[in-house]
């Protein structure tokens, strides 16, 4: 069976132009944008936003990463678009109070549907058959996931699985908090998403994390870097191994793994690109 390959490509600051040659590596290392995306295709950007803050406050994926792969994605010949949900509300606001407006504005990227969505079934589920898709998912061919790199009081890590969650609309996100209160059962939820929806591609944000209290109220952290695959959970497991987290012990990696999601044992994890310690 062929390893999952994770690039790491390290980058100490948020300049534009340093951040756009380190995803372009960071893809270059895992195939190229074309493995990914064809040209004349939909692509939605999933940006980690929350509720929307200062890019200085780390809760969100940074706009210069935000703009690099924007940026590609266009250069390949994609229809490029972009959303999250919050928790209520429309996702504009946000969206403008994080920075990415300015860039997508800049990059003429399209604001997709967050704030209505669509039930689609899930025949393959592990624990949740059906759920309510923000339409600017549904509508388009694939889906980039751009997660910001934070430590998460019920499943420890949020990162490429859980970014995800913001795929569902608004308030409907507070049912699954309410209804899975056990850390597995919820990360089997966020499972159940990834392998239903299929991002064709993960880019983390980790040159400046979150640690402590996150998703929202943690500290800044610079880890100077960003993470890029096709397996979400090995993409997890090695930004784990890079703060000293035991991925074993971080329940989107169990419930991933026994999904076929992806793997999160480092012997089956090729990482490429620079070295991990």
């Amino acid at each position: 069976m062929p390893k999952s390959k994770v690039a790491l490509v390290r980058c100490a600051t948020y300049h534009d132009e340093t951040v756009y040659q380190a995803v372009e590596l960071g893809l270059h290392l895992i195939g190229g944008m074309s493995q990914f995306v064809k040209a004349g295709e939909t692509i939605l950007m999933k940006p980690n936003v929350l509720y929307g803050t200062n890019p200085k406050e780390c809760v969100t994926t940074h706009p210069s990463v935000f703009k690099a792969v924007g940026t590609l994605l266009k250069k390949a010949g994609t229809v490029v678009g972009y959303g999250d949900s919050p928790s209520f509300g429309s996702c504009a606001s946000p969206m403008q109070r994080a920075g990415l407006k300015h860039e997508a504005d800049e990059l003429n990227i399209r604001l997709a549907d967050f704030d209505k969505g669509r039930t689609v079934s899930h025949r393959g589920a592990l624990l949740i058959k059906s759920f309510v898709i923000a339409n600017g998912v549904l509508d388009a061919d694939g889906v980039v996931n751009l997660p910001k790199l934070k430590t998460h009081p019920l499943v420890r890590l949020t990162g490429a699985v859980k970014n995800m969650f913001g795929c569902v609309p608004g308030l409907l996100k507070g049912q699954y908090h309410v209804k899975l209160p056990d850390p597995y059962d919820f990360a089997t939820m966020l499972v159940d998403l990834n392998t239903l929806i299929k991002p064709r591609l993960y880019i983390m944000d980790g040159i400046m994390a979150m640690e402590g209290n996150g998703p929202r109220n943690g500290n800044p952290r610079p880890l100077n870097a960003l993470l890029f695959s096709d397996d979400p959970v090995a993409l997890d497991a090695t930004a784990c191994r890079i703060i000293g987290l035991d991925p074993r012990f971080v329940p989107t990696s169990l419930a991933g793994e026994r999904a076929g999601l992806g793997t999160y044992h480092q012997e089956n994890i090729d990482i490429v690109g620079d070295e991990l310690a």
